[in-house]
């Protein structure tokens, strides 16, 4: 069961990314702290206030007070779990709760109570230190999620999660809302607002609660390195930023009278359209590539290159009923490495796998390229060949004197192999597994006369 008290244990391919979620939460959580500090010192202290920019009064004493309460409560919770950080959280979100609320009510009975200027008078505003309804739910949310996340339960952790992701959308409202002038999403008024700072700590609490989720085991597909956490990682910011960025730019030019409002707009979406068009075409191809990686390493054979048993499985079996479809032939070699038993016991894992690997490389030099070579097993190599006249003798020739010259010069192992092979039927109704019996039927037999006739070597041996 996940549970908030403690943080899940990552895998070690998941480590690198959440330390890196891990700072930059704590970051945010800082500059929070900070941006609210500085703001409260200024309501508090008139002889501070002739150093900050204009504009530092529109976030209210109680906003100033929210966004710090809010850090304090995400620090205490991200930082370990005890129950006096616990209760202490606890407490910051019902301070928290208890400020929003208030503001919401008063804006809602148009009545002030005179709790906004109890600790700092406020005479920028026709609503002396009333923060601004967007900003008072956003923080009411906050404190909702606060709370809930000192609830060790599934249910409390997912409604943390939702929570995060609406506080997310929430400040993104008020973003927009800067962006194109929309008075109506961030404030009722120029001077009862969500001011800019008010807003960037906004951007980061909701950043910072999100992060400290992810370490907890939620969002999972963005702090994994699979296939899709790192696309998302990549495409997400994005995705995220590009439709602001255009629409600032199709404004910027409206503005300044270059384009009419209808064309900017118009203008805006044909290049968003675009660009997304883009992004989807890159993830695709970026897709393929590593699906085809994966394809590789799933039927490939590490060691030497060539393809796996499931590798010939799937492509030979492929080919065994492409033939019979076409009413042609196709013949199966079966190569036993008999030096490797030999190998295995008296020289190192390298020298067997330089003669694994340089008998892959002759089969492969030897046979067609769509002739099919494959590793089967440690001693076993599989040659699927479309040779319908000469059922692979040519090639059988090629590999004895490749083997003759790689045997010829010093090296830690020396090639010694035992060939069986079985070619298909169009008319029959064998199947692919019995073909592949029929060759190492006769590798088996072919190696049996070999002994019982004293030649004591098998074919392409050195002599």
């Amino acid at each position: 069961m996940k549970t908030d008290s403690i943080v899940l244990p990552a895998s070690q391919s998941d480590a690198t990314p959440l330390k890196r979620v891990a700072v930059v939460q704590a970051a945010c959580v800082a500059i929070t702290a900070l941006i609210a500090v500085l703001i409260l010192l200024a309501w508090l202290i008139k002889d501070v206030r002739a150093w900050y920019p204009a504009g530092w009064y529109l976030m209210k004493f109680d906003t100033a007070l929210s966004a710090l309460l809010s850090a304090a409560g995400l620090a205490l919770l991200s930082t370990g779990s005890s129950p006096l950080r616990t209760w202490a959280a606890r407490a910051a979100a019902l301070l928290l709760a208890l400020l929003a609320l208030l503001a919401l009510y008063e804006h809602a009975s148009g009545r002030l109570t005179g709790f906004d200027t109890l600790f700092a008078a406020d005479t920028t505003s026709n609503a002396p230190g009333l923060m601004s309804v967007q900003t008072a739910i956003y923080f009411v949310l906050m404190a909702l999620g606060l709370s809930l996340a000192t609830v060790q339960h599934p249910r409390a952790g997912m409604a943390v999660v939702v929570l995060a992701v609406l506080l997310s959308l929430h400040a993104l409202i008020i973003f927009s809302g800067y962006c194109f002038d929309a008075v109506q999403l961030f404030g009722q008024n120029m001077s009862t607002r969500t001011s800019p700072h008010t807003l960037a700590c906004m951007l980061l609490l909701a950043f910072a609660l999100i992060g400290w989720r992810m370490q907890l085991g939620y969002f999972p597909v963005l702090t994994g390195k699979g296939l899709g956490s790192r696309m998302s990682r990549q495409v997400l910011p994005l995705a995220l930023l590009l439709p602001f960025v255009l629409m600032l730019g199709g404004t910027a030019l409206a503005r300044v009278g270059w384009l009419s409002p209808a064309v900017a707009v118009g203008l805006t979406i044909a290049v968003l359209a675009i660009a997304l068009g883009a992004l989807v075409s890159l993830m695709g191809r970026r897709i393929n590539a590593l699906e085809r990686s994966l394809h590789d390493l799933a039927l490939l054979d590490e060691m030497t290159g060539v393809l796996n048993y499931r590798g010939f499985e799937v492509l030979g079996e492929q080919a065994f009923l492409e033939a019979r479809r076409s009413r042609t032939t196709i013949t199966l070699l079966v190569f036993i490495m008999e030096s490797v038993s030999e190998l295995d016991q008296s020289a190192s894992h390298d020298a067997v796998a330089l003669c694994m690997r340089e008998m892959a490389r002759i089969l492969k030099a030897s046979f067609e390229p769509a002739d099919i070579v494959a590793r089967t097993e440690s001693d076993e190599f599989v040659v699927i060949t479309n040779d319908e006249s000469t059922g692979g003798v040519i090639a059988l020739m090629r590999i004895g004197e490749a083997v003759e010259a790689f045997n010829a010069v010093d090296h830690p192992c020396k090639i010694r192999f035992s060939v069986g092979e079985a070619t298909s039927d169009p008319d029959s109704s064998e199947s692919f597994h019995h073909l592949i019996e029929r060759a190492g039927m006769m590798q088996r037999e072919r190696r049996r006369v070999e002994r019982v006739s004293g030649t004591g070597e098998a074919a392409g041996s050195s002599r």
